[in-house]
């Protein structure tokens, strides 16, 4: 009944993954359940949550009804090097915390604190190693995991570790392995349950940096996961599979792409408005792009194209002499915005609209004295002035994208966008300043 299904050799080790094809992959990751031997099955369960003393009882009572259980033996060596690296990294923490307390203290009383600063150098070394150590026994635990076929877990593992060091070259090749691991599986995905196949082809995409095909694939888990069972019997058969941390990860990944895709969308659509000698158009089109993003490539070049365009248009429908004063008109209101005399703003940004009714900005800028008029602090009022604000940086006019964020900050001091956008620009200007 129980049959080998592909012998792996490597360098370091050989590794035989057992299936139990006639009862299913569940047999294979946790054999207890074949046997009655429910300690085993809750050592692993509690072992997966973190659970070091409890899962430790259980492995105990396995091993008094089977002192030669080779997985409980396992996983109490496992769950003795995770208790020792908590409490070396406690009390790490806690001699670090003392030192730095105590230095500040011999700094502040104007006393030489270099002996302390040595001190905390070593301990912050010391941590270092303490990390490395933690690195290295998880790897251990994740081949250990591997080797009794728990892919999932031993994945878990492996990303956890370059979650904190991507650079950490023992994880990768456990990584590396690992990906043969589930290649190898799911070759064989006979052996597996339904939501087992689509939690490891999730593994191996995301092992790939393949983020859209991982989060379908564990998509597909849910779905068949929560299909007639209860949440609380979802949930853990979820939890058993290890993957909804990096759910999260692939998920975040494939908006960041949708989005990336959407913008450069958005991009080619000015530009064939543009080509189109539909400047104006254009133009809108662009200003919603900076508003989204106002460090897109090349943006800044085609929307000062597309506006100095559309103005020229705007030239010859109205005249030169009309076209000056609605250029005025506008300034004047800006100013009058900028100083908080609403009503002169107002008047002058209808004066505008009267003059020339399409006017991109005019329309915008009366909104706002209109808002600000009817209460000082407005945050929807402080919106558009912010993205009035990455409309202009996004054109290169860092001056007027300043006058905008200012203004935004006092409809809403709280603004953190508009604080973290300011902070740059001005530090921009700082540079451009140095410069010559």
């Amino acid at each position: 009944m129980i049959r080998r299904i592909y012998h792996m050799e490597d360098t370091k080790r050989s590794r035989v993954v057992i299936s139990l094809l006639s009862f299913g992959f569940s047999t294979l990751i946790y054999p207890g359940t074949a046997m009655g031997n429910m300690p085993l099955t809750d050592g692993i369960a509690a072992f997966d949550q973190h659970r070091w003393k409890e899962a430790l009882g259980d492995f105990l009572g396995v091993l008094q009804q089977d002192p030669a259980n080779s997985q409980a033996h396992a996983y109490i060596t496992m769950i003795s090097k995770e208790m020792d690296s908590e409490r070396r990294a406690a009390v790490q923490e806690a001699r670090l915390r003392m030192l730095s307390a105590a230095s500040q203290r011999l700094e502040d009383s104007r006393m030489d604190s270099t002996s302390l600063q040595n001190a905390i150098f070593d301990t912050t070394q010391a941590d270092k190693r303490a990390r490395e150590e933690r690195w290295q026994a998880r790897c251990e635990e994740a081949r250990i995991e591997g080797d009794l076929g728990h892919l999932p877990a031993a994945n878990d593992l492996i990303l956890k570790v370059l979650a904190e060091e991507p650079g950490y070259a023992p994880a990768q090749r456990e990584l590396s392995d690992l990906q043969s691991l589930l290649h190898q599986a799911l070759d064989h995905a006979e052996s597996l349950t339904i939501e087992e196949r689509y939690a490891y082809e999730g593994f191996y995409a995301y092992g790939q940096a393949d983020y859209t095909t991982a989060w379908t694939a564990w998509q597909k888990v849910h779905a068949v996961v929560e299909q007639g069972a209860s949440p609380a019997e979802a949930a853990a058969r979820i939890a058993a599979l290890h993957f909804a941390a990096y759910e999260k990860v692939a998920q975040s990944h494939v908006e960041e792409e949708k989005r990336a895709a959407d913008l450069r969308s958005l991009f080619q659509e000015g530009i064939s408005l543009y080509q189109a000698a539909r400047y104006n158009k254009a133009l809108e089109t662009f200003r919603r792009l900076a508003i989204e993003e106002p460090e897109f490539p090349q943006l800044g070049f085609y929307l000062v194209q597309a506006e100095g365009a559309a103005e020229k248009d705007r030239t010859r429908r109205l005249g030169e002499k009309k076209r000056q004063e609605i250029e005025n008109r506008l300034q004047e209101g800006v100013a009058a915005l900028e100083q908080q005399k609403y009503q002169e703003a107002e008047n002058d940004f209808q004066r505008v609209l009267h003059l020339d009714p399409g006017h991109p900005q005019a329309a915008s800028y009366l909104a706002m004295a209109e808002a600000e008029m009817q209460r000082s602090h407005d945050p929807k009022a402080a919106q558009m002035h912010y993205e009035a604000g990455l409309i202009d940086y996004a054109s290169g006019k860092l001056e007027d994208a300043v006058r905008e964020w200012r203004m935004t900050l006092r409809m809403d001091p709280e603004h953190e966008k508009a604080i973290n956008a300011l902070n740059k620009v001005q530090k921009e200007l700082a540079l451009n300043q140095e410069a010559p």
